[in-house]
C-alpha cells in the first residue's frame, strides 16, 4: 500500500539524480574580478589565491606582509654547486643511486663538489636527497670572459667563480712545457718498482 510519504520520497530521489532539475539560480556565480584573476598569468609558479589573501604555491601557502606586496626581482643561477655533507652508510638504495648519478658516490670524499645545471629535472633529483647535500648557487661577480677562455678560473666555497690572471699565466706555462713522459730521465711506475725490488733483494 503506497502512502503519501512513499510518493514524496520517490519524487525527491528522481529529482536529485537529474542535473538539469537543479535551477540555474542555485549555481554559484563568479564575480568579474575572480574571472580576471583566473585568466591572468601567475608569476613564480604560483597556483592561485586563497580566500584570506594568501598566495598558493606547490606544497605551501605564502602570506605577504601587506596586500599587494611584490618580491624584488631575482635572477636564478644557471648552474649549482652540490656537495655531500652526510655519509651514505645505512641509507636506502634510491638515495645512493641519485648521488651516484650526480657524481657523489660513497667512495668520493665529502669535500668534493660537482657542478650541475639548474633545471627542473635536476632540482627534482636534488630534492630527493636534500638532507644529504648542500646546494650553493654559482655567481659570476666578475662576469664571464669575452673570449670564452676559462683558464685561471677559481670556484670559491661561497659559490663565486672568480678569474685570477696569475692562475691563467701558470696554466699557459704548463701548456707550453713538455710532458714528463717525454723526458729521457722519466721513470714510470713499473720501472721504479723493478729497481726497488732489486735493491731489496741485493742491498749491498
Amino acid at each position: 500500500m503506497f502512502t503519501l510519504k512513499h510518493v514524496f520520497v520517490a519524487n525527491c530521489r528522481f529529482l536529485s539524480t537529474r542535473g538539469s532539475a537543479v535551477p540555474k539560480s542555485l549555481h554559484k556565480t563568479e564575480s568579474p574580478e575572480t574571472v580576471v584573476e583566473k585568466n591572468q598569468k601567475l608569476p613564480n609558479n604560483q597556483m592561485g589565491f586563497t580566500e584570506d589573501g594568501g598566495l598558493k604555491f606547490h606544497g605551501f601557502t605564502y602570506y605577504p606582509r601587506f596586500p599587494g606586496q611584490q618580491d624584488p626581482p631575482y635572477e636564478p643561477s644557471k648552474v649549482l654547486m652540490v656537495e655531500r655533507i652526510r655519509t651514505l652508510k645505512h641509507r636506502p638504495y634510491w638515495e645512493k643511486d641519485v648521488l651516484t648519478k650526480l657524481g657523489l658516490p660513497m667512495e668520493v670524499k665529502s669535500s668534493q663538489a660537482v657542478i650541475v645545471a639548474n633545471t627542473p629535472s635536476m632540482c627534482a633529483q636534488l630534492w630527493k636527497v636534500k638532507h644529504l647535500i648542500r646546494v650553493t648557487p654559482i655567481t659570476f661577480p666578475q662576469g664571464l670572459p669575452e673570449d670564452g677562455d676559462a683558464a685561471g678560473a677559481r670556484l670559491q666555497d661561497n659559490g663565486e667563480l672568480v678569474f685570477n690572471p696569475k692562475l691563467k699565466s701558470d696554466a699557459l706555462v704548463a701548456a707550453t712545457q713538455s710532458k714528463p713522459e717525454d723526458r729521457r730521465d722519466y721513470l714510470d711506475t713499473d720501472t721504479v718498482k723493478k729497481h726497488l725490488r732489486l735493491k731489496w733483494l741485493m742491498p749491498y
